[in-house]
């Protein structure tokens, strides 16, 4: 836990709070808000906040460097994450708020199957209150399928009408020049008549992706520009859900006055120690980000004193508690996503043998995934760089779907070539480390390759025409392939 130095014993005063009052989009110079009771002098606020889930929805493998080289066997899961969360809560005596600063889903095992949909009802049930707008909330269909633009803009709106909770993003928006359908740039909460606002801002590179066709994306420091103006008429406090990254939300800090903190993602950065960057007025700015794939919660406490110029944040600590196998499941959470993973968590085959390291494990998902490939195409040699294309490797000899799909969440195909023996042989040189299937043979004669279609464009440069797409998805021919 990191602490600032205290000024003044601060009090801390528990009201129960009212709705999120949401900024309309064309935004009048002045916001009617119910009659608020008189103000105290000290205000405590704590975020409990996540980043960059994407779809981690049970717990899993996982290695954190800044705590232990070594990796834990159980890191993170959405039905913990809720028993962390009310344990918290039932402790914490000032007004308590559960963000999330985007990346809900994609890569996730769950995530493609689902559209998102998973993801969200989890989320649901553990209980957020607010989300940002990260890039890949763009990519709510799969991977392989993102010139799609349509079915990914009508995934990321499901999903929105979908969560219990609202999102912000100021800095994007529709062909039509309004806001994206149900977000909006900021939202405003009262706690005893203290108003706090979250302004959302997202990275301006996902205007780079076929899903976004039509959005239009501002520069996110421009946009802050712009709208912390309009969300300071409507609070007493502002701080920035960004989806920017830890570098860009140091630029945002220094670049403009008005925020009193940042709960940032998108870098995946663990900060054991807030960010303090001040801005265009003198004044210190923290910024907080919890890691990756909820494998922490974030608790960021903030106090705040009453003056003649309004409110202004004197003390603030934040720290990750790392979600573990000593943190029980919330039965109700995990009745809530049963639906979802229950189909996944049979067993899709088995390995020759597990593997003891990171290094190990990788090789043998890969040499698997080859083996698999030249099996099921006849041909006579498949090839693929160690870990290309995986978010992940089998940790276990008995492979579940749940397994299969979280070390290959994209339904990528295989594809073949025609390749003459010392073509093989410059693809290996040119990547080494690859991991290959059957063996070259002698001669000039060409035989046919399988790969991985992106693998094989991307890492070995084979051109696109020269591939046939076998049609076979790359999880069902390694099913296949264990299940024999």
């Amino acid at each position: 836990m990191i602490r600032k130095p205290i000024a003044l014993l601060l009090a801390v005063l528990t009201l129960a709070a009212p709705a999120i009052h949401a900024a309309p989009s064309d935004l009048p110079a002045s916001t009617s808000f119910p009659v608020a009771p008189p103000q105290p002098d000290s205000f405590t606020l704590t975020l409990l906040h996540t980043n960059d889930l994407h779809g981690h929805i049970l717990p899993f493998p996982y290695t954190e460097a800044g705590r232990s080289p070594e990796e834990n066997p159980s890191r993170g899961g959405a039905a913990r994450r809720a028993t962390l969360i009310r344990r918290l809560r039932a402790k914490i005596h000032n007004p308590t708020l559960l963000v999330d600063a985007g990346d809900t889903f994609t890569r996730g095992p769950l995530s493609n199957a689902y559209e998102g949909v998973a993801d969200i009802e989890a989320m649901n049930a553990v209980g957020y209150e607010l989300a940002a707008i990260g890039n890949n909330e763009f990519k709510g269909r799969d991977a392989t399928q993102e010139q799609d633009y349509d079915g990914a803009q009508t995934a990321l709106r499901r999903v929105i009408k979908r969560a219990r909770f609202p999102w912000v993003c100021a800095n994007v928006r529709a062909s039509d020049g309004g806001l994206l359908e149900g977000v909006q740039p900021y939202v405003v909460r009262q706690w005893s008549g203290v108003r706090v606002g979250f302004l959302g801002l997202t990275t301006k590179t996902s205007a780079k992706y076929p899903q976004t066709k039509g959005f239009v994306f501002t520069d996110p420091i421009e946009a802050a520009k712009e709208w912390i103006p309009k969300a300071r008429r409507d609070c007493d406090i502002l701080i920035a859900l960004t989806h920017i990254g830890a570098d860009q939300d140091m630029l945002l800090a220094q670049g403009t006055s008005g925020l009193d903190a940042i709960v940032g993602g998108h870098s995946h950065t663990f900060l054991y120690t807030p960010l303090a960057a001040v801005n265009t007025d003198g004044v210190v700015t923290p910024i907080v980000q919890d890691g990756e794939f909820g494998v922490n919660l974030g608790r960021f406490d903030l106090t705040f004193l009453r003056g003649a110029k309004g409110w202004t944040l004197k003390t603030y600590h934040d720290e990750m508690i790392p979600i573990e196998t000593g943190i029980s499941d919330a039965p109700d959470v995990a009745a809530a996503i049963a639906p979802y993973t229950a189909p996944f968590l049979k067993d899709a085959g088995t390995l020759p043998k597990a593997g003891a390291t990171p290094e190990e494990r990788q090789r043998i998902t890969t040499q698997v995934l080859v083996d698999a490939m030249r099996r099921a195409t006849g041909a006579s040699v498949a090839l693929n760089p160690s870990g290309g294309g995986m978010f992940g490797a089998f940790h276990r000899r008995t492979v579940s779907y749940y397994d299969l799909y979280s070390a290959m969440p994209f339904a990528n195909h295989v594809s073949t070539a025609t390749l003459t023996p010392d073509e093989i042989r410059k693809l290996i040189v040119k990547k080494p480390g690859s991991i290959i299937s059957g063996e070259i043979p002698a001669g000039d004669a060409p035989v046919a390759v399988a790969f991985v279609d992106y693998e094989a464009t991307s890492e070995y440069g084979v051109p696109a025409a020269s591939l046939t797409d076998t049609g076979k998805d790359i999880r069902d021919t390694v099913r296949d392939f264990l299940s024999k």
